[in-house]
């Protein structure tokens, strides 16, 4: 499974606009919704009006969608959404079940963070991992952060009460850019998780 939640974990849009893409280009399958009215505070996340080709107007609500692909190396299970509001284990709990129901090995989430680092130069990425043989399988650093976290932080930790192994990435964008999407992120995300999936 490989998820990317927009908020604060997405500067410059880096790991939405990786997942996005992913979707894409391996022609995925929608899976499942999680949908927005028990996680979401609403007064802080919008729901937004569309006029549809006729000029009825219609709601899209913010929820979390997942699609299925095949690719060479696995099958492959992708997550986008907004960043919970309310009732993260429940939230993760649904995830970790969707995972389990269809035998995911591995969680692998997206992230962005800011930084002092030029536009100009090669993306750098952070991935870390909690197991060993993680970290020296994929040349992670083992993950010995403490302090607040969001909700990829939790969901990790719920993947690892589950016994499922787990990879967080976060590509460093230039601070001075945080309001334009990073295409160059992106593609730096999608290059590292695709060599841990072992696809193109």
């Amino acid at each position: 499974m490989v998820a990317a939640v927009s908020g604060w974990n997405d500067a410059a849009d880096a790991a939405s606009t990786a997942v996005q893409s992913l979707v894409a280009a391996w022609n995925a399958e929608p899976l499942a919704d999680i949908g927005p009215e028990q996680f979401t505070d609403f007064a802080t996340l919008r729901p937004m009006v569309r006029l549809t080709p006729e000029g009825k107007r219609s709601i899209v609500w913010p929820s979390v969608q997942m699609w299925h692909a095949r690719t060479p190396g696995s099958d492959v299970i992708l997550l986008l959404g907004p960043e919970p509001s309310l009732r993260w284990r429940l939230f993760c709990e649904q995830i970790v079940a969707v995972a389990e129901r269809f035998d995911a090995s591995m969680l692998i989430t997206l992230g962005a963070l800011l930084a002092d680092v030029p536009h100009t130069r090669p993306v750098h990425l952070i991935g870390t991992a909690t197991d060993d043989t993680l970290v020296e399988r994929y040349d992670l650093q083992r993950s010995t952060y403490e302090g607040p976290t969001g909700i990829v932080g939790v969901l990790h930790a719920a993947c690892s009460d589950a016994g499922m192994a787990s990879v967080s990435l976060w590509a460093a964008v230039p601070a001075y850019a945080s309001q334009v999407p990073s295409p160059k992120a992106a593609a730096a995300l999608i290059e590292r998780a695709s060599e841990i999936i072992g696809t193109p």
